[in-house]
């Protein structure tokens, strides 16, 4: 993990009206620039933040009125609203693997971090916990829990997952980039390169493998793991990486560890970045720039065209942060005039295909959520082991399709209690939400303007209360008029421009899918973000971002950035 936990971070988005409030305010579109970025998710910024540092010229092109994509963050009737992500670690460190830490220490802007250490579970059975993450507690939890070898087992796995961990997080993804310079920036450490390489394989295999080469046989150990997993990457452990779990086991179960949350929610790390790629004039964030067409000239990508004709060129590259349906859309114009190669339409025939028997990946399902601000009389003002700021609910440990079921689990969190800005005094900001469960088909076609819509919606809504109810019994009493938002996949599919409203790819490593890097056929063309490696969550997003400006810069220039980050001391 060391950041964040990635399903605690699906986009979760309400829509774009009058009380959607955006705190950076757009800069004038330029007509050219050396580097354009489509779309100001994590990755996008990610990158222009590193490229703007390296006194690139860019300019990030995006379509919503307000930056970050899925961690865009939005206010109404004081209440500060976060579409995600929420659980993050990794960040109040001086020394963090954090690759999204890392570029905060690269352009030197920063958010301010609020330490807390508890999470929440409400079982199956109604019984609830909320045991500090890191060993201590957890060892009391699996006691009461778990069977007479839960502890035993837990504790034999972690001994077995150590030298993966020491691993995972030996080399830093800040070092990759996607030409043969490769070699000199990772032999800048030698020991950790080493490191990574005496796991050979084991890395890549499925965390599933691992569990039966240990002989992990109590229910609830294999339930929680299963959990894990799936916030993680969207999977059960069968499908998903060891080096994901390796690295999470790592830094949650680590004597003193702490999770982080940004003063201010997500919108504080998006205007972190913001102001990275700003700093570097002329470098430019513009928003409600939706890009209609990725111009092709003799085999590369020079621009683009916005929605309204405008054409702003790139002198030396173009690089997507939308999904590759969306990207594929705005290659369109160019494959059918031919002016792609048939490796590059081969290169994205397969980024969207969804067909494992054609070398394609599943997506992940989508969302519903809620979002409101209740009354907060008689309510605890901090969070403790009685009244935790964010919990998960599961509804059964053993309905077909398990973690993945859909509306199994449910994570609700109440962010001003970690930080009480985020809601007027006397008040609390609360958010629930489907962690990638929710089939899209359940929504497709309707009409958003239908009775049968308001009617699914309203349905939603009475799902997702009941499970915040688990801990705030009377919440929809507390309800501040004016305030409540239920989003759909539809919003997600709408707003964000999320193909079918899709958390992003289902890779499941347990049947040998991987995810494409960034750098594609097409010359001068790029693409970053949860479709490419590593793949979903905010550290995966946030070093996509980082190798592809990596590939954009000199040895030098990465060189350079990589003195200014401060990995963890071996």
């Amino acid at each position: 993990m060391a950041s964040c936990v990635n399903a605690f971070g699906p986009a979760q988005v309400v829509g774009r009206s009058s009380h959607l409030s955006a705190t950076v305010k757009s800069d004038e579109v330029p007509s050219e620039a050396d580097v354009v970025i489509i779309g100001s998710g994590l990755a996008g910024l990610s990158c222009g933040a590193l490229l703007s540092h390296c006194k690139k010229n860019v300019v990030i092109l995006e379509s919503h009125d307000a930056p970050g994509g899925c961690a865009h963050t939005w206010e109404r009737r004081g209440f500060h609203f976060e579409s995600g992500p929420s659980l993050y670690s990794g960040f109040s460190s001086e020394r963090s693997p954090n690759p999204l830490k890392n570029i905060f220490q690269i352009v030197g802007e920063d958010c301010e971090w609020i330490k807390y250490d508890r999470w929440g579970t409400v079982l199956p059975s109604g019984e609830k916990f909320a045991a500090k993450i890191g060993p201590e507690e957890f060892g009391d939890v699996l006691q009461k829990y778990g069977g007479p070898h839960a502890q035993a087992e837990f504790a034999a796995l972690m001994e077995r997952m150590k030298p993966l961990s020491d691993a995972s997080q030996a080399l830093t993804s800040m070092a990759l980039r996607e030409d043969p310079a490769v070699v000199l920036t990772l032999l800048k450490y030698p020991k950790e390169l080493l490191m990574t390489f005496s796991q050979g394989s084991k890395l890549t295999e499925p965390f599933g493998n691992i569990m039966d080469e240990m002989q992990i046989k109590d229910e609830f150990v294999r339930n929680w793991l299963d959990m894990l997993c799936f916030l993680l990457q969207g999977l059960p452990a069968r499908g998903t990486l060891n080096t994901v779990m390796s690295y999470m086991l790592a830094d949650w179960y680590r004597p003193g560890v702490t999770l982080d949350y940004p003063k201010g929610g997500s919108g504080a790390i998006v205007n972190a970045l913001v102001r990275a790629v700003r700093k570097h004039s002329p470098s430019k964030v513009c928003l409600n720039s939706h890009v209609d067409e990725i111009l092709v000239e003799n085999g590369k990508a020079v621009g683009v065209r916005l929605r309204g004709g405008k054409v702003v060129r790139a002198k030396e590259a173009v690089v997507s942060n939308a999904d590759p349906y969306v990207t594929n859309l705005l290659l369109s114009s160019a494959k059918k005039s031919s002016a792609l190669s048939k490796e590059m339409v081969a290169h994205m025939d397969k980024m969207i295909s969804t067909d494992p028997a054609e070398g394609g990946v599943k997506d992940l399902r989508s969302f519903i959520h809620l979002h409101a601000g209740i009354d907060a009389t008689g309510l605890p003002t901090e969070a403790s082991a009685d009244f935790p700021a964010q919990w998960a609910v599961i509804r059964d440990w053993n309905l077909p399709g398990g973690v993945e079921a859909p509306r199994n689990i449910v994570l609700c969190s109440m962010p001003s209690l970690i930080d009480p800005s985020m809601a007027p005094e006397g008040k609390h900001v609360i958010h629930c939400y489907t962690p990638a469960t929710e089939p899209y088909e359940w929504w497709e076609n309707m009409d958003r303007n239908s009775e049968e819509y308001r009617k699914k919606k309203e349905e939603a809504a009475d799902f997702l209360w009941s499970c915040f109810e688990e801990y705030v019994p009377n919440a929809r009493e507390r309800l501040v008029p004016g305030t409540l938002q239920i989003g759909t996949p539809l919003t997600h599919e709408r707003f964000l421009r999320r193909s079918k409203g899709s958390y992003g790819p289902r890779v499941d490593v347990g049947l040998g899918q991987t995810l494409p890097g960034h750098k594609t056929p097409l010359n001068g063309f790029y693409m970053c973000g949860d479709y490419t490696f590593p793949s979903i969550g905010v550290p995966a997003t946030a070093a996509s971002g980082a190798i592809t400006a990596n590939t954009l810069v000199s040895v030098g220039d990465h060189f350079n950035m990589l003195g200014k980050i401060k990995l963890p001391e071996k």
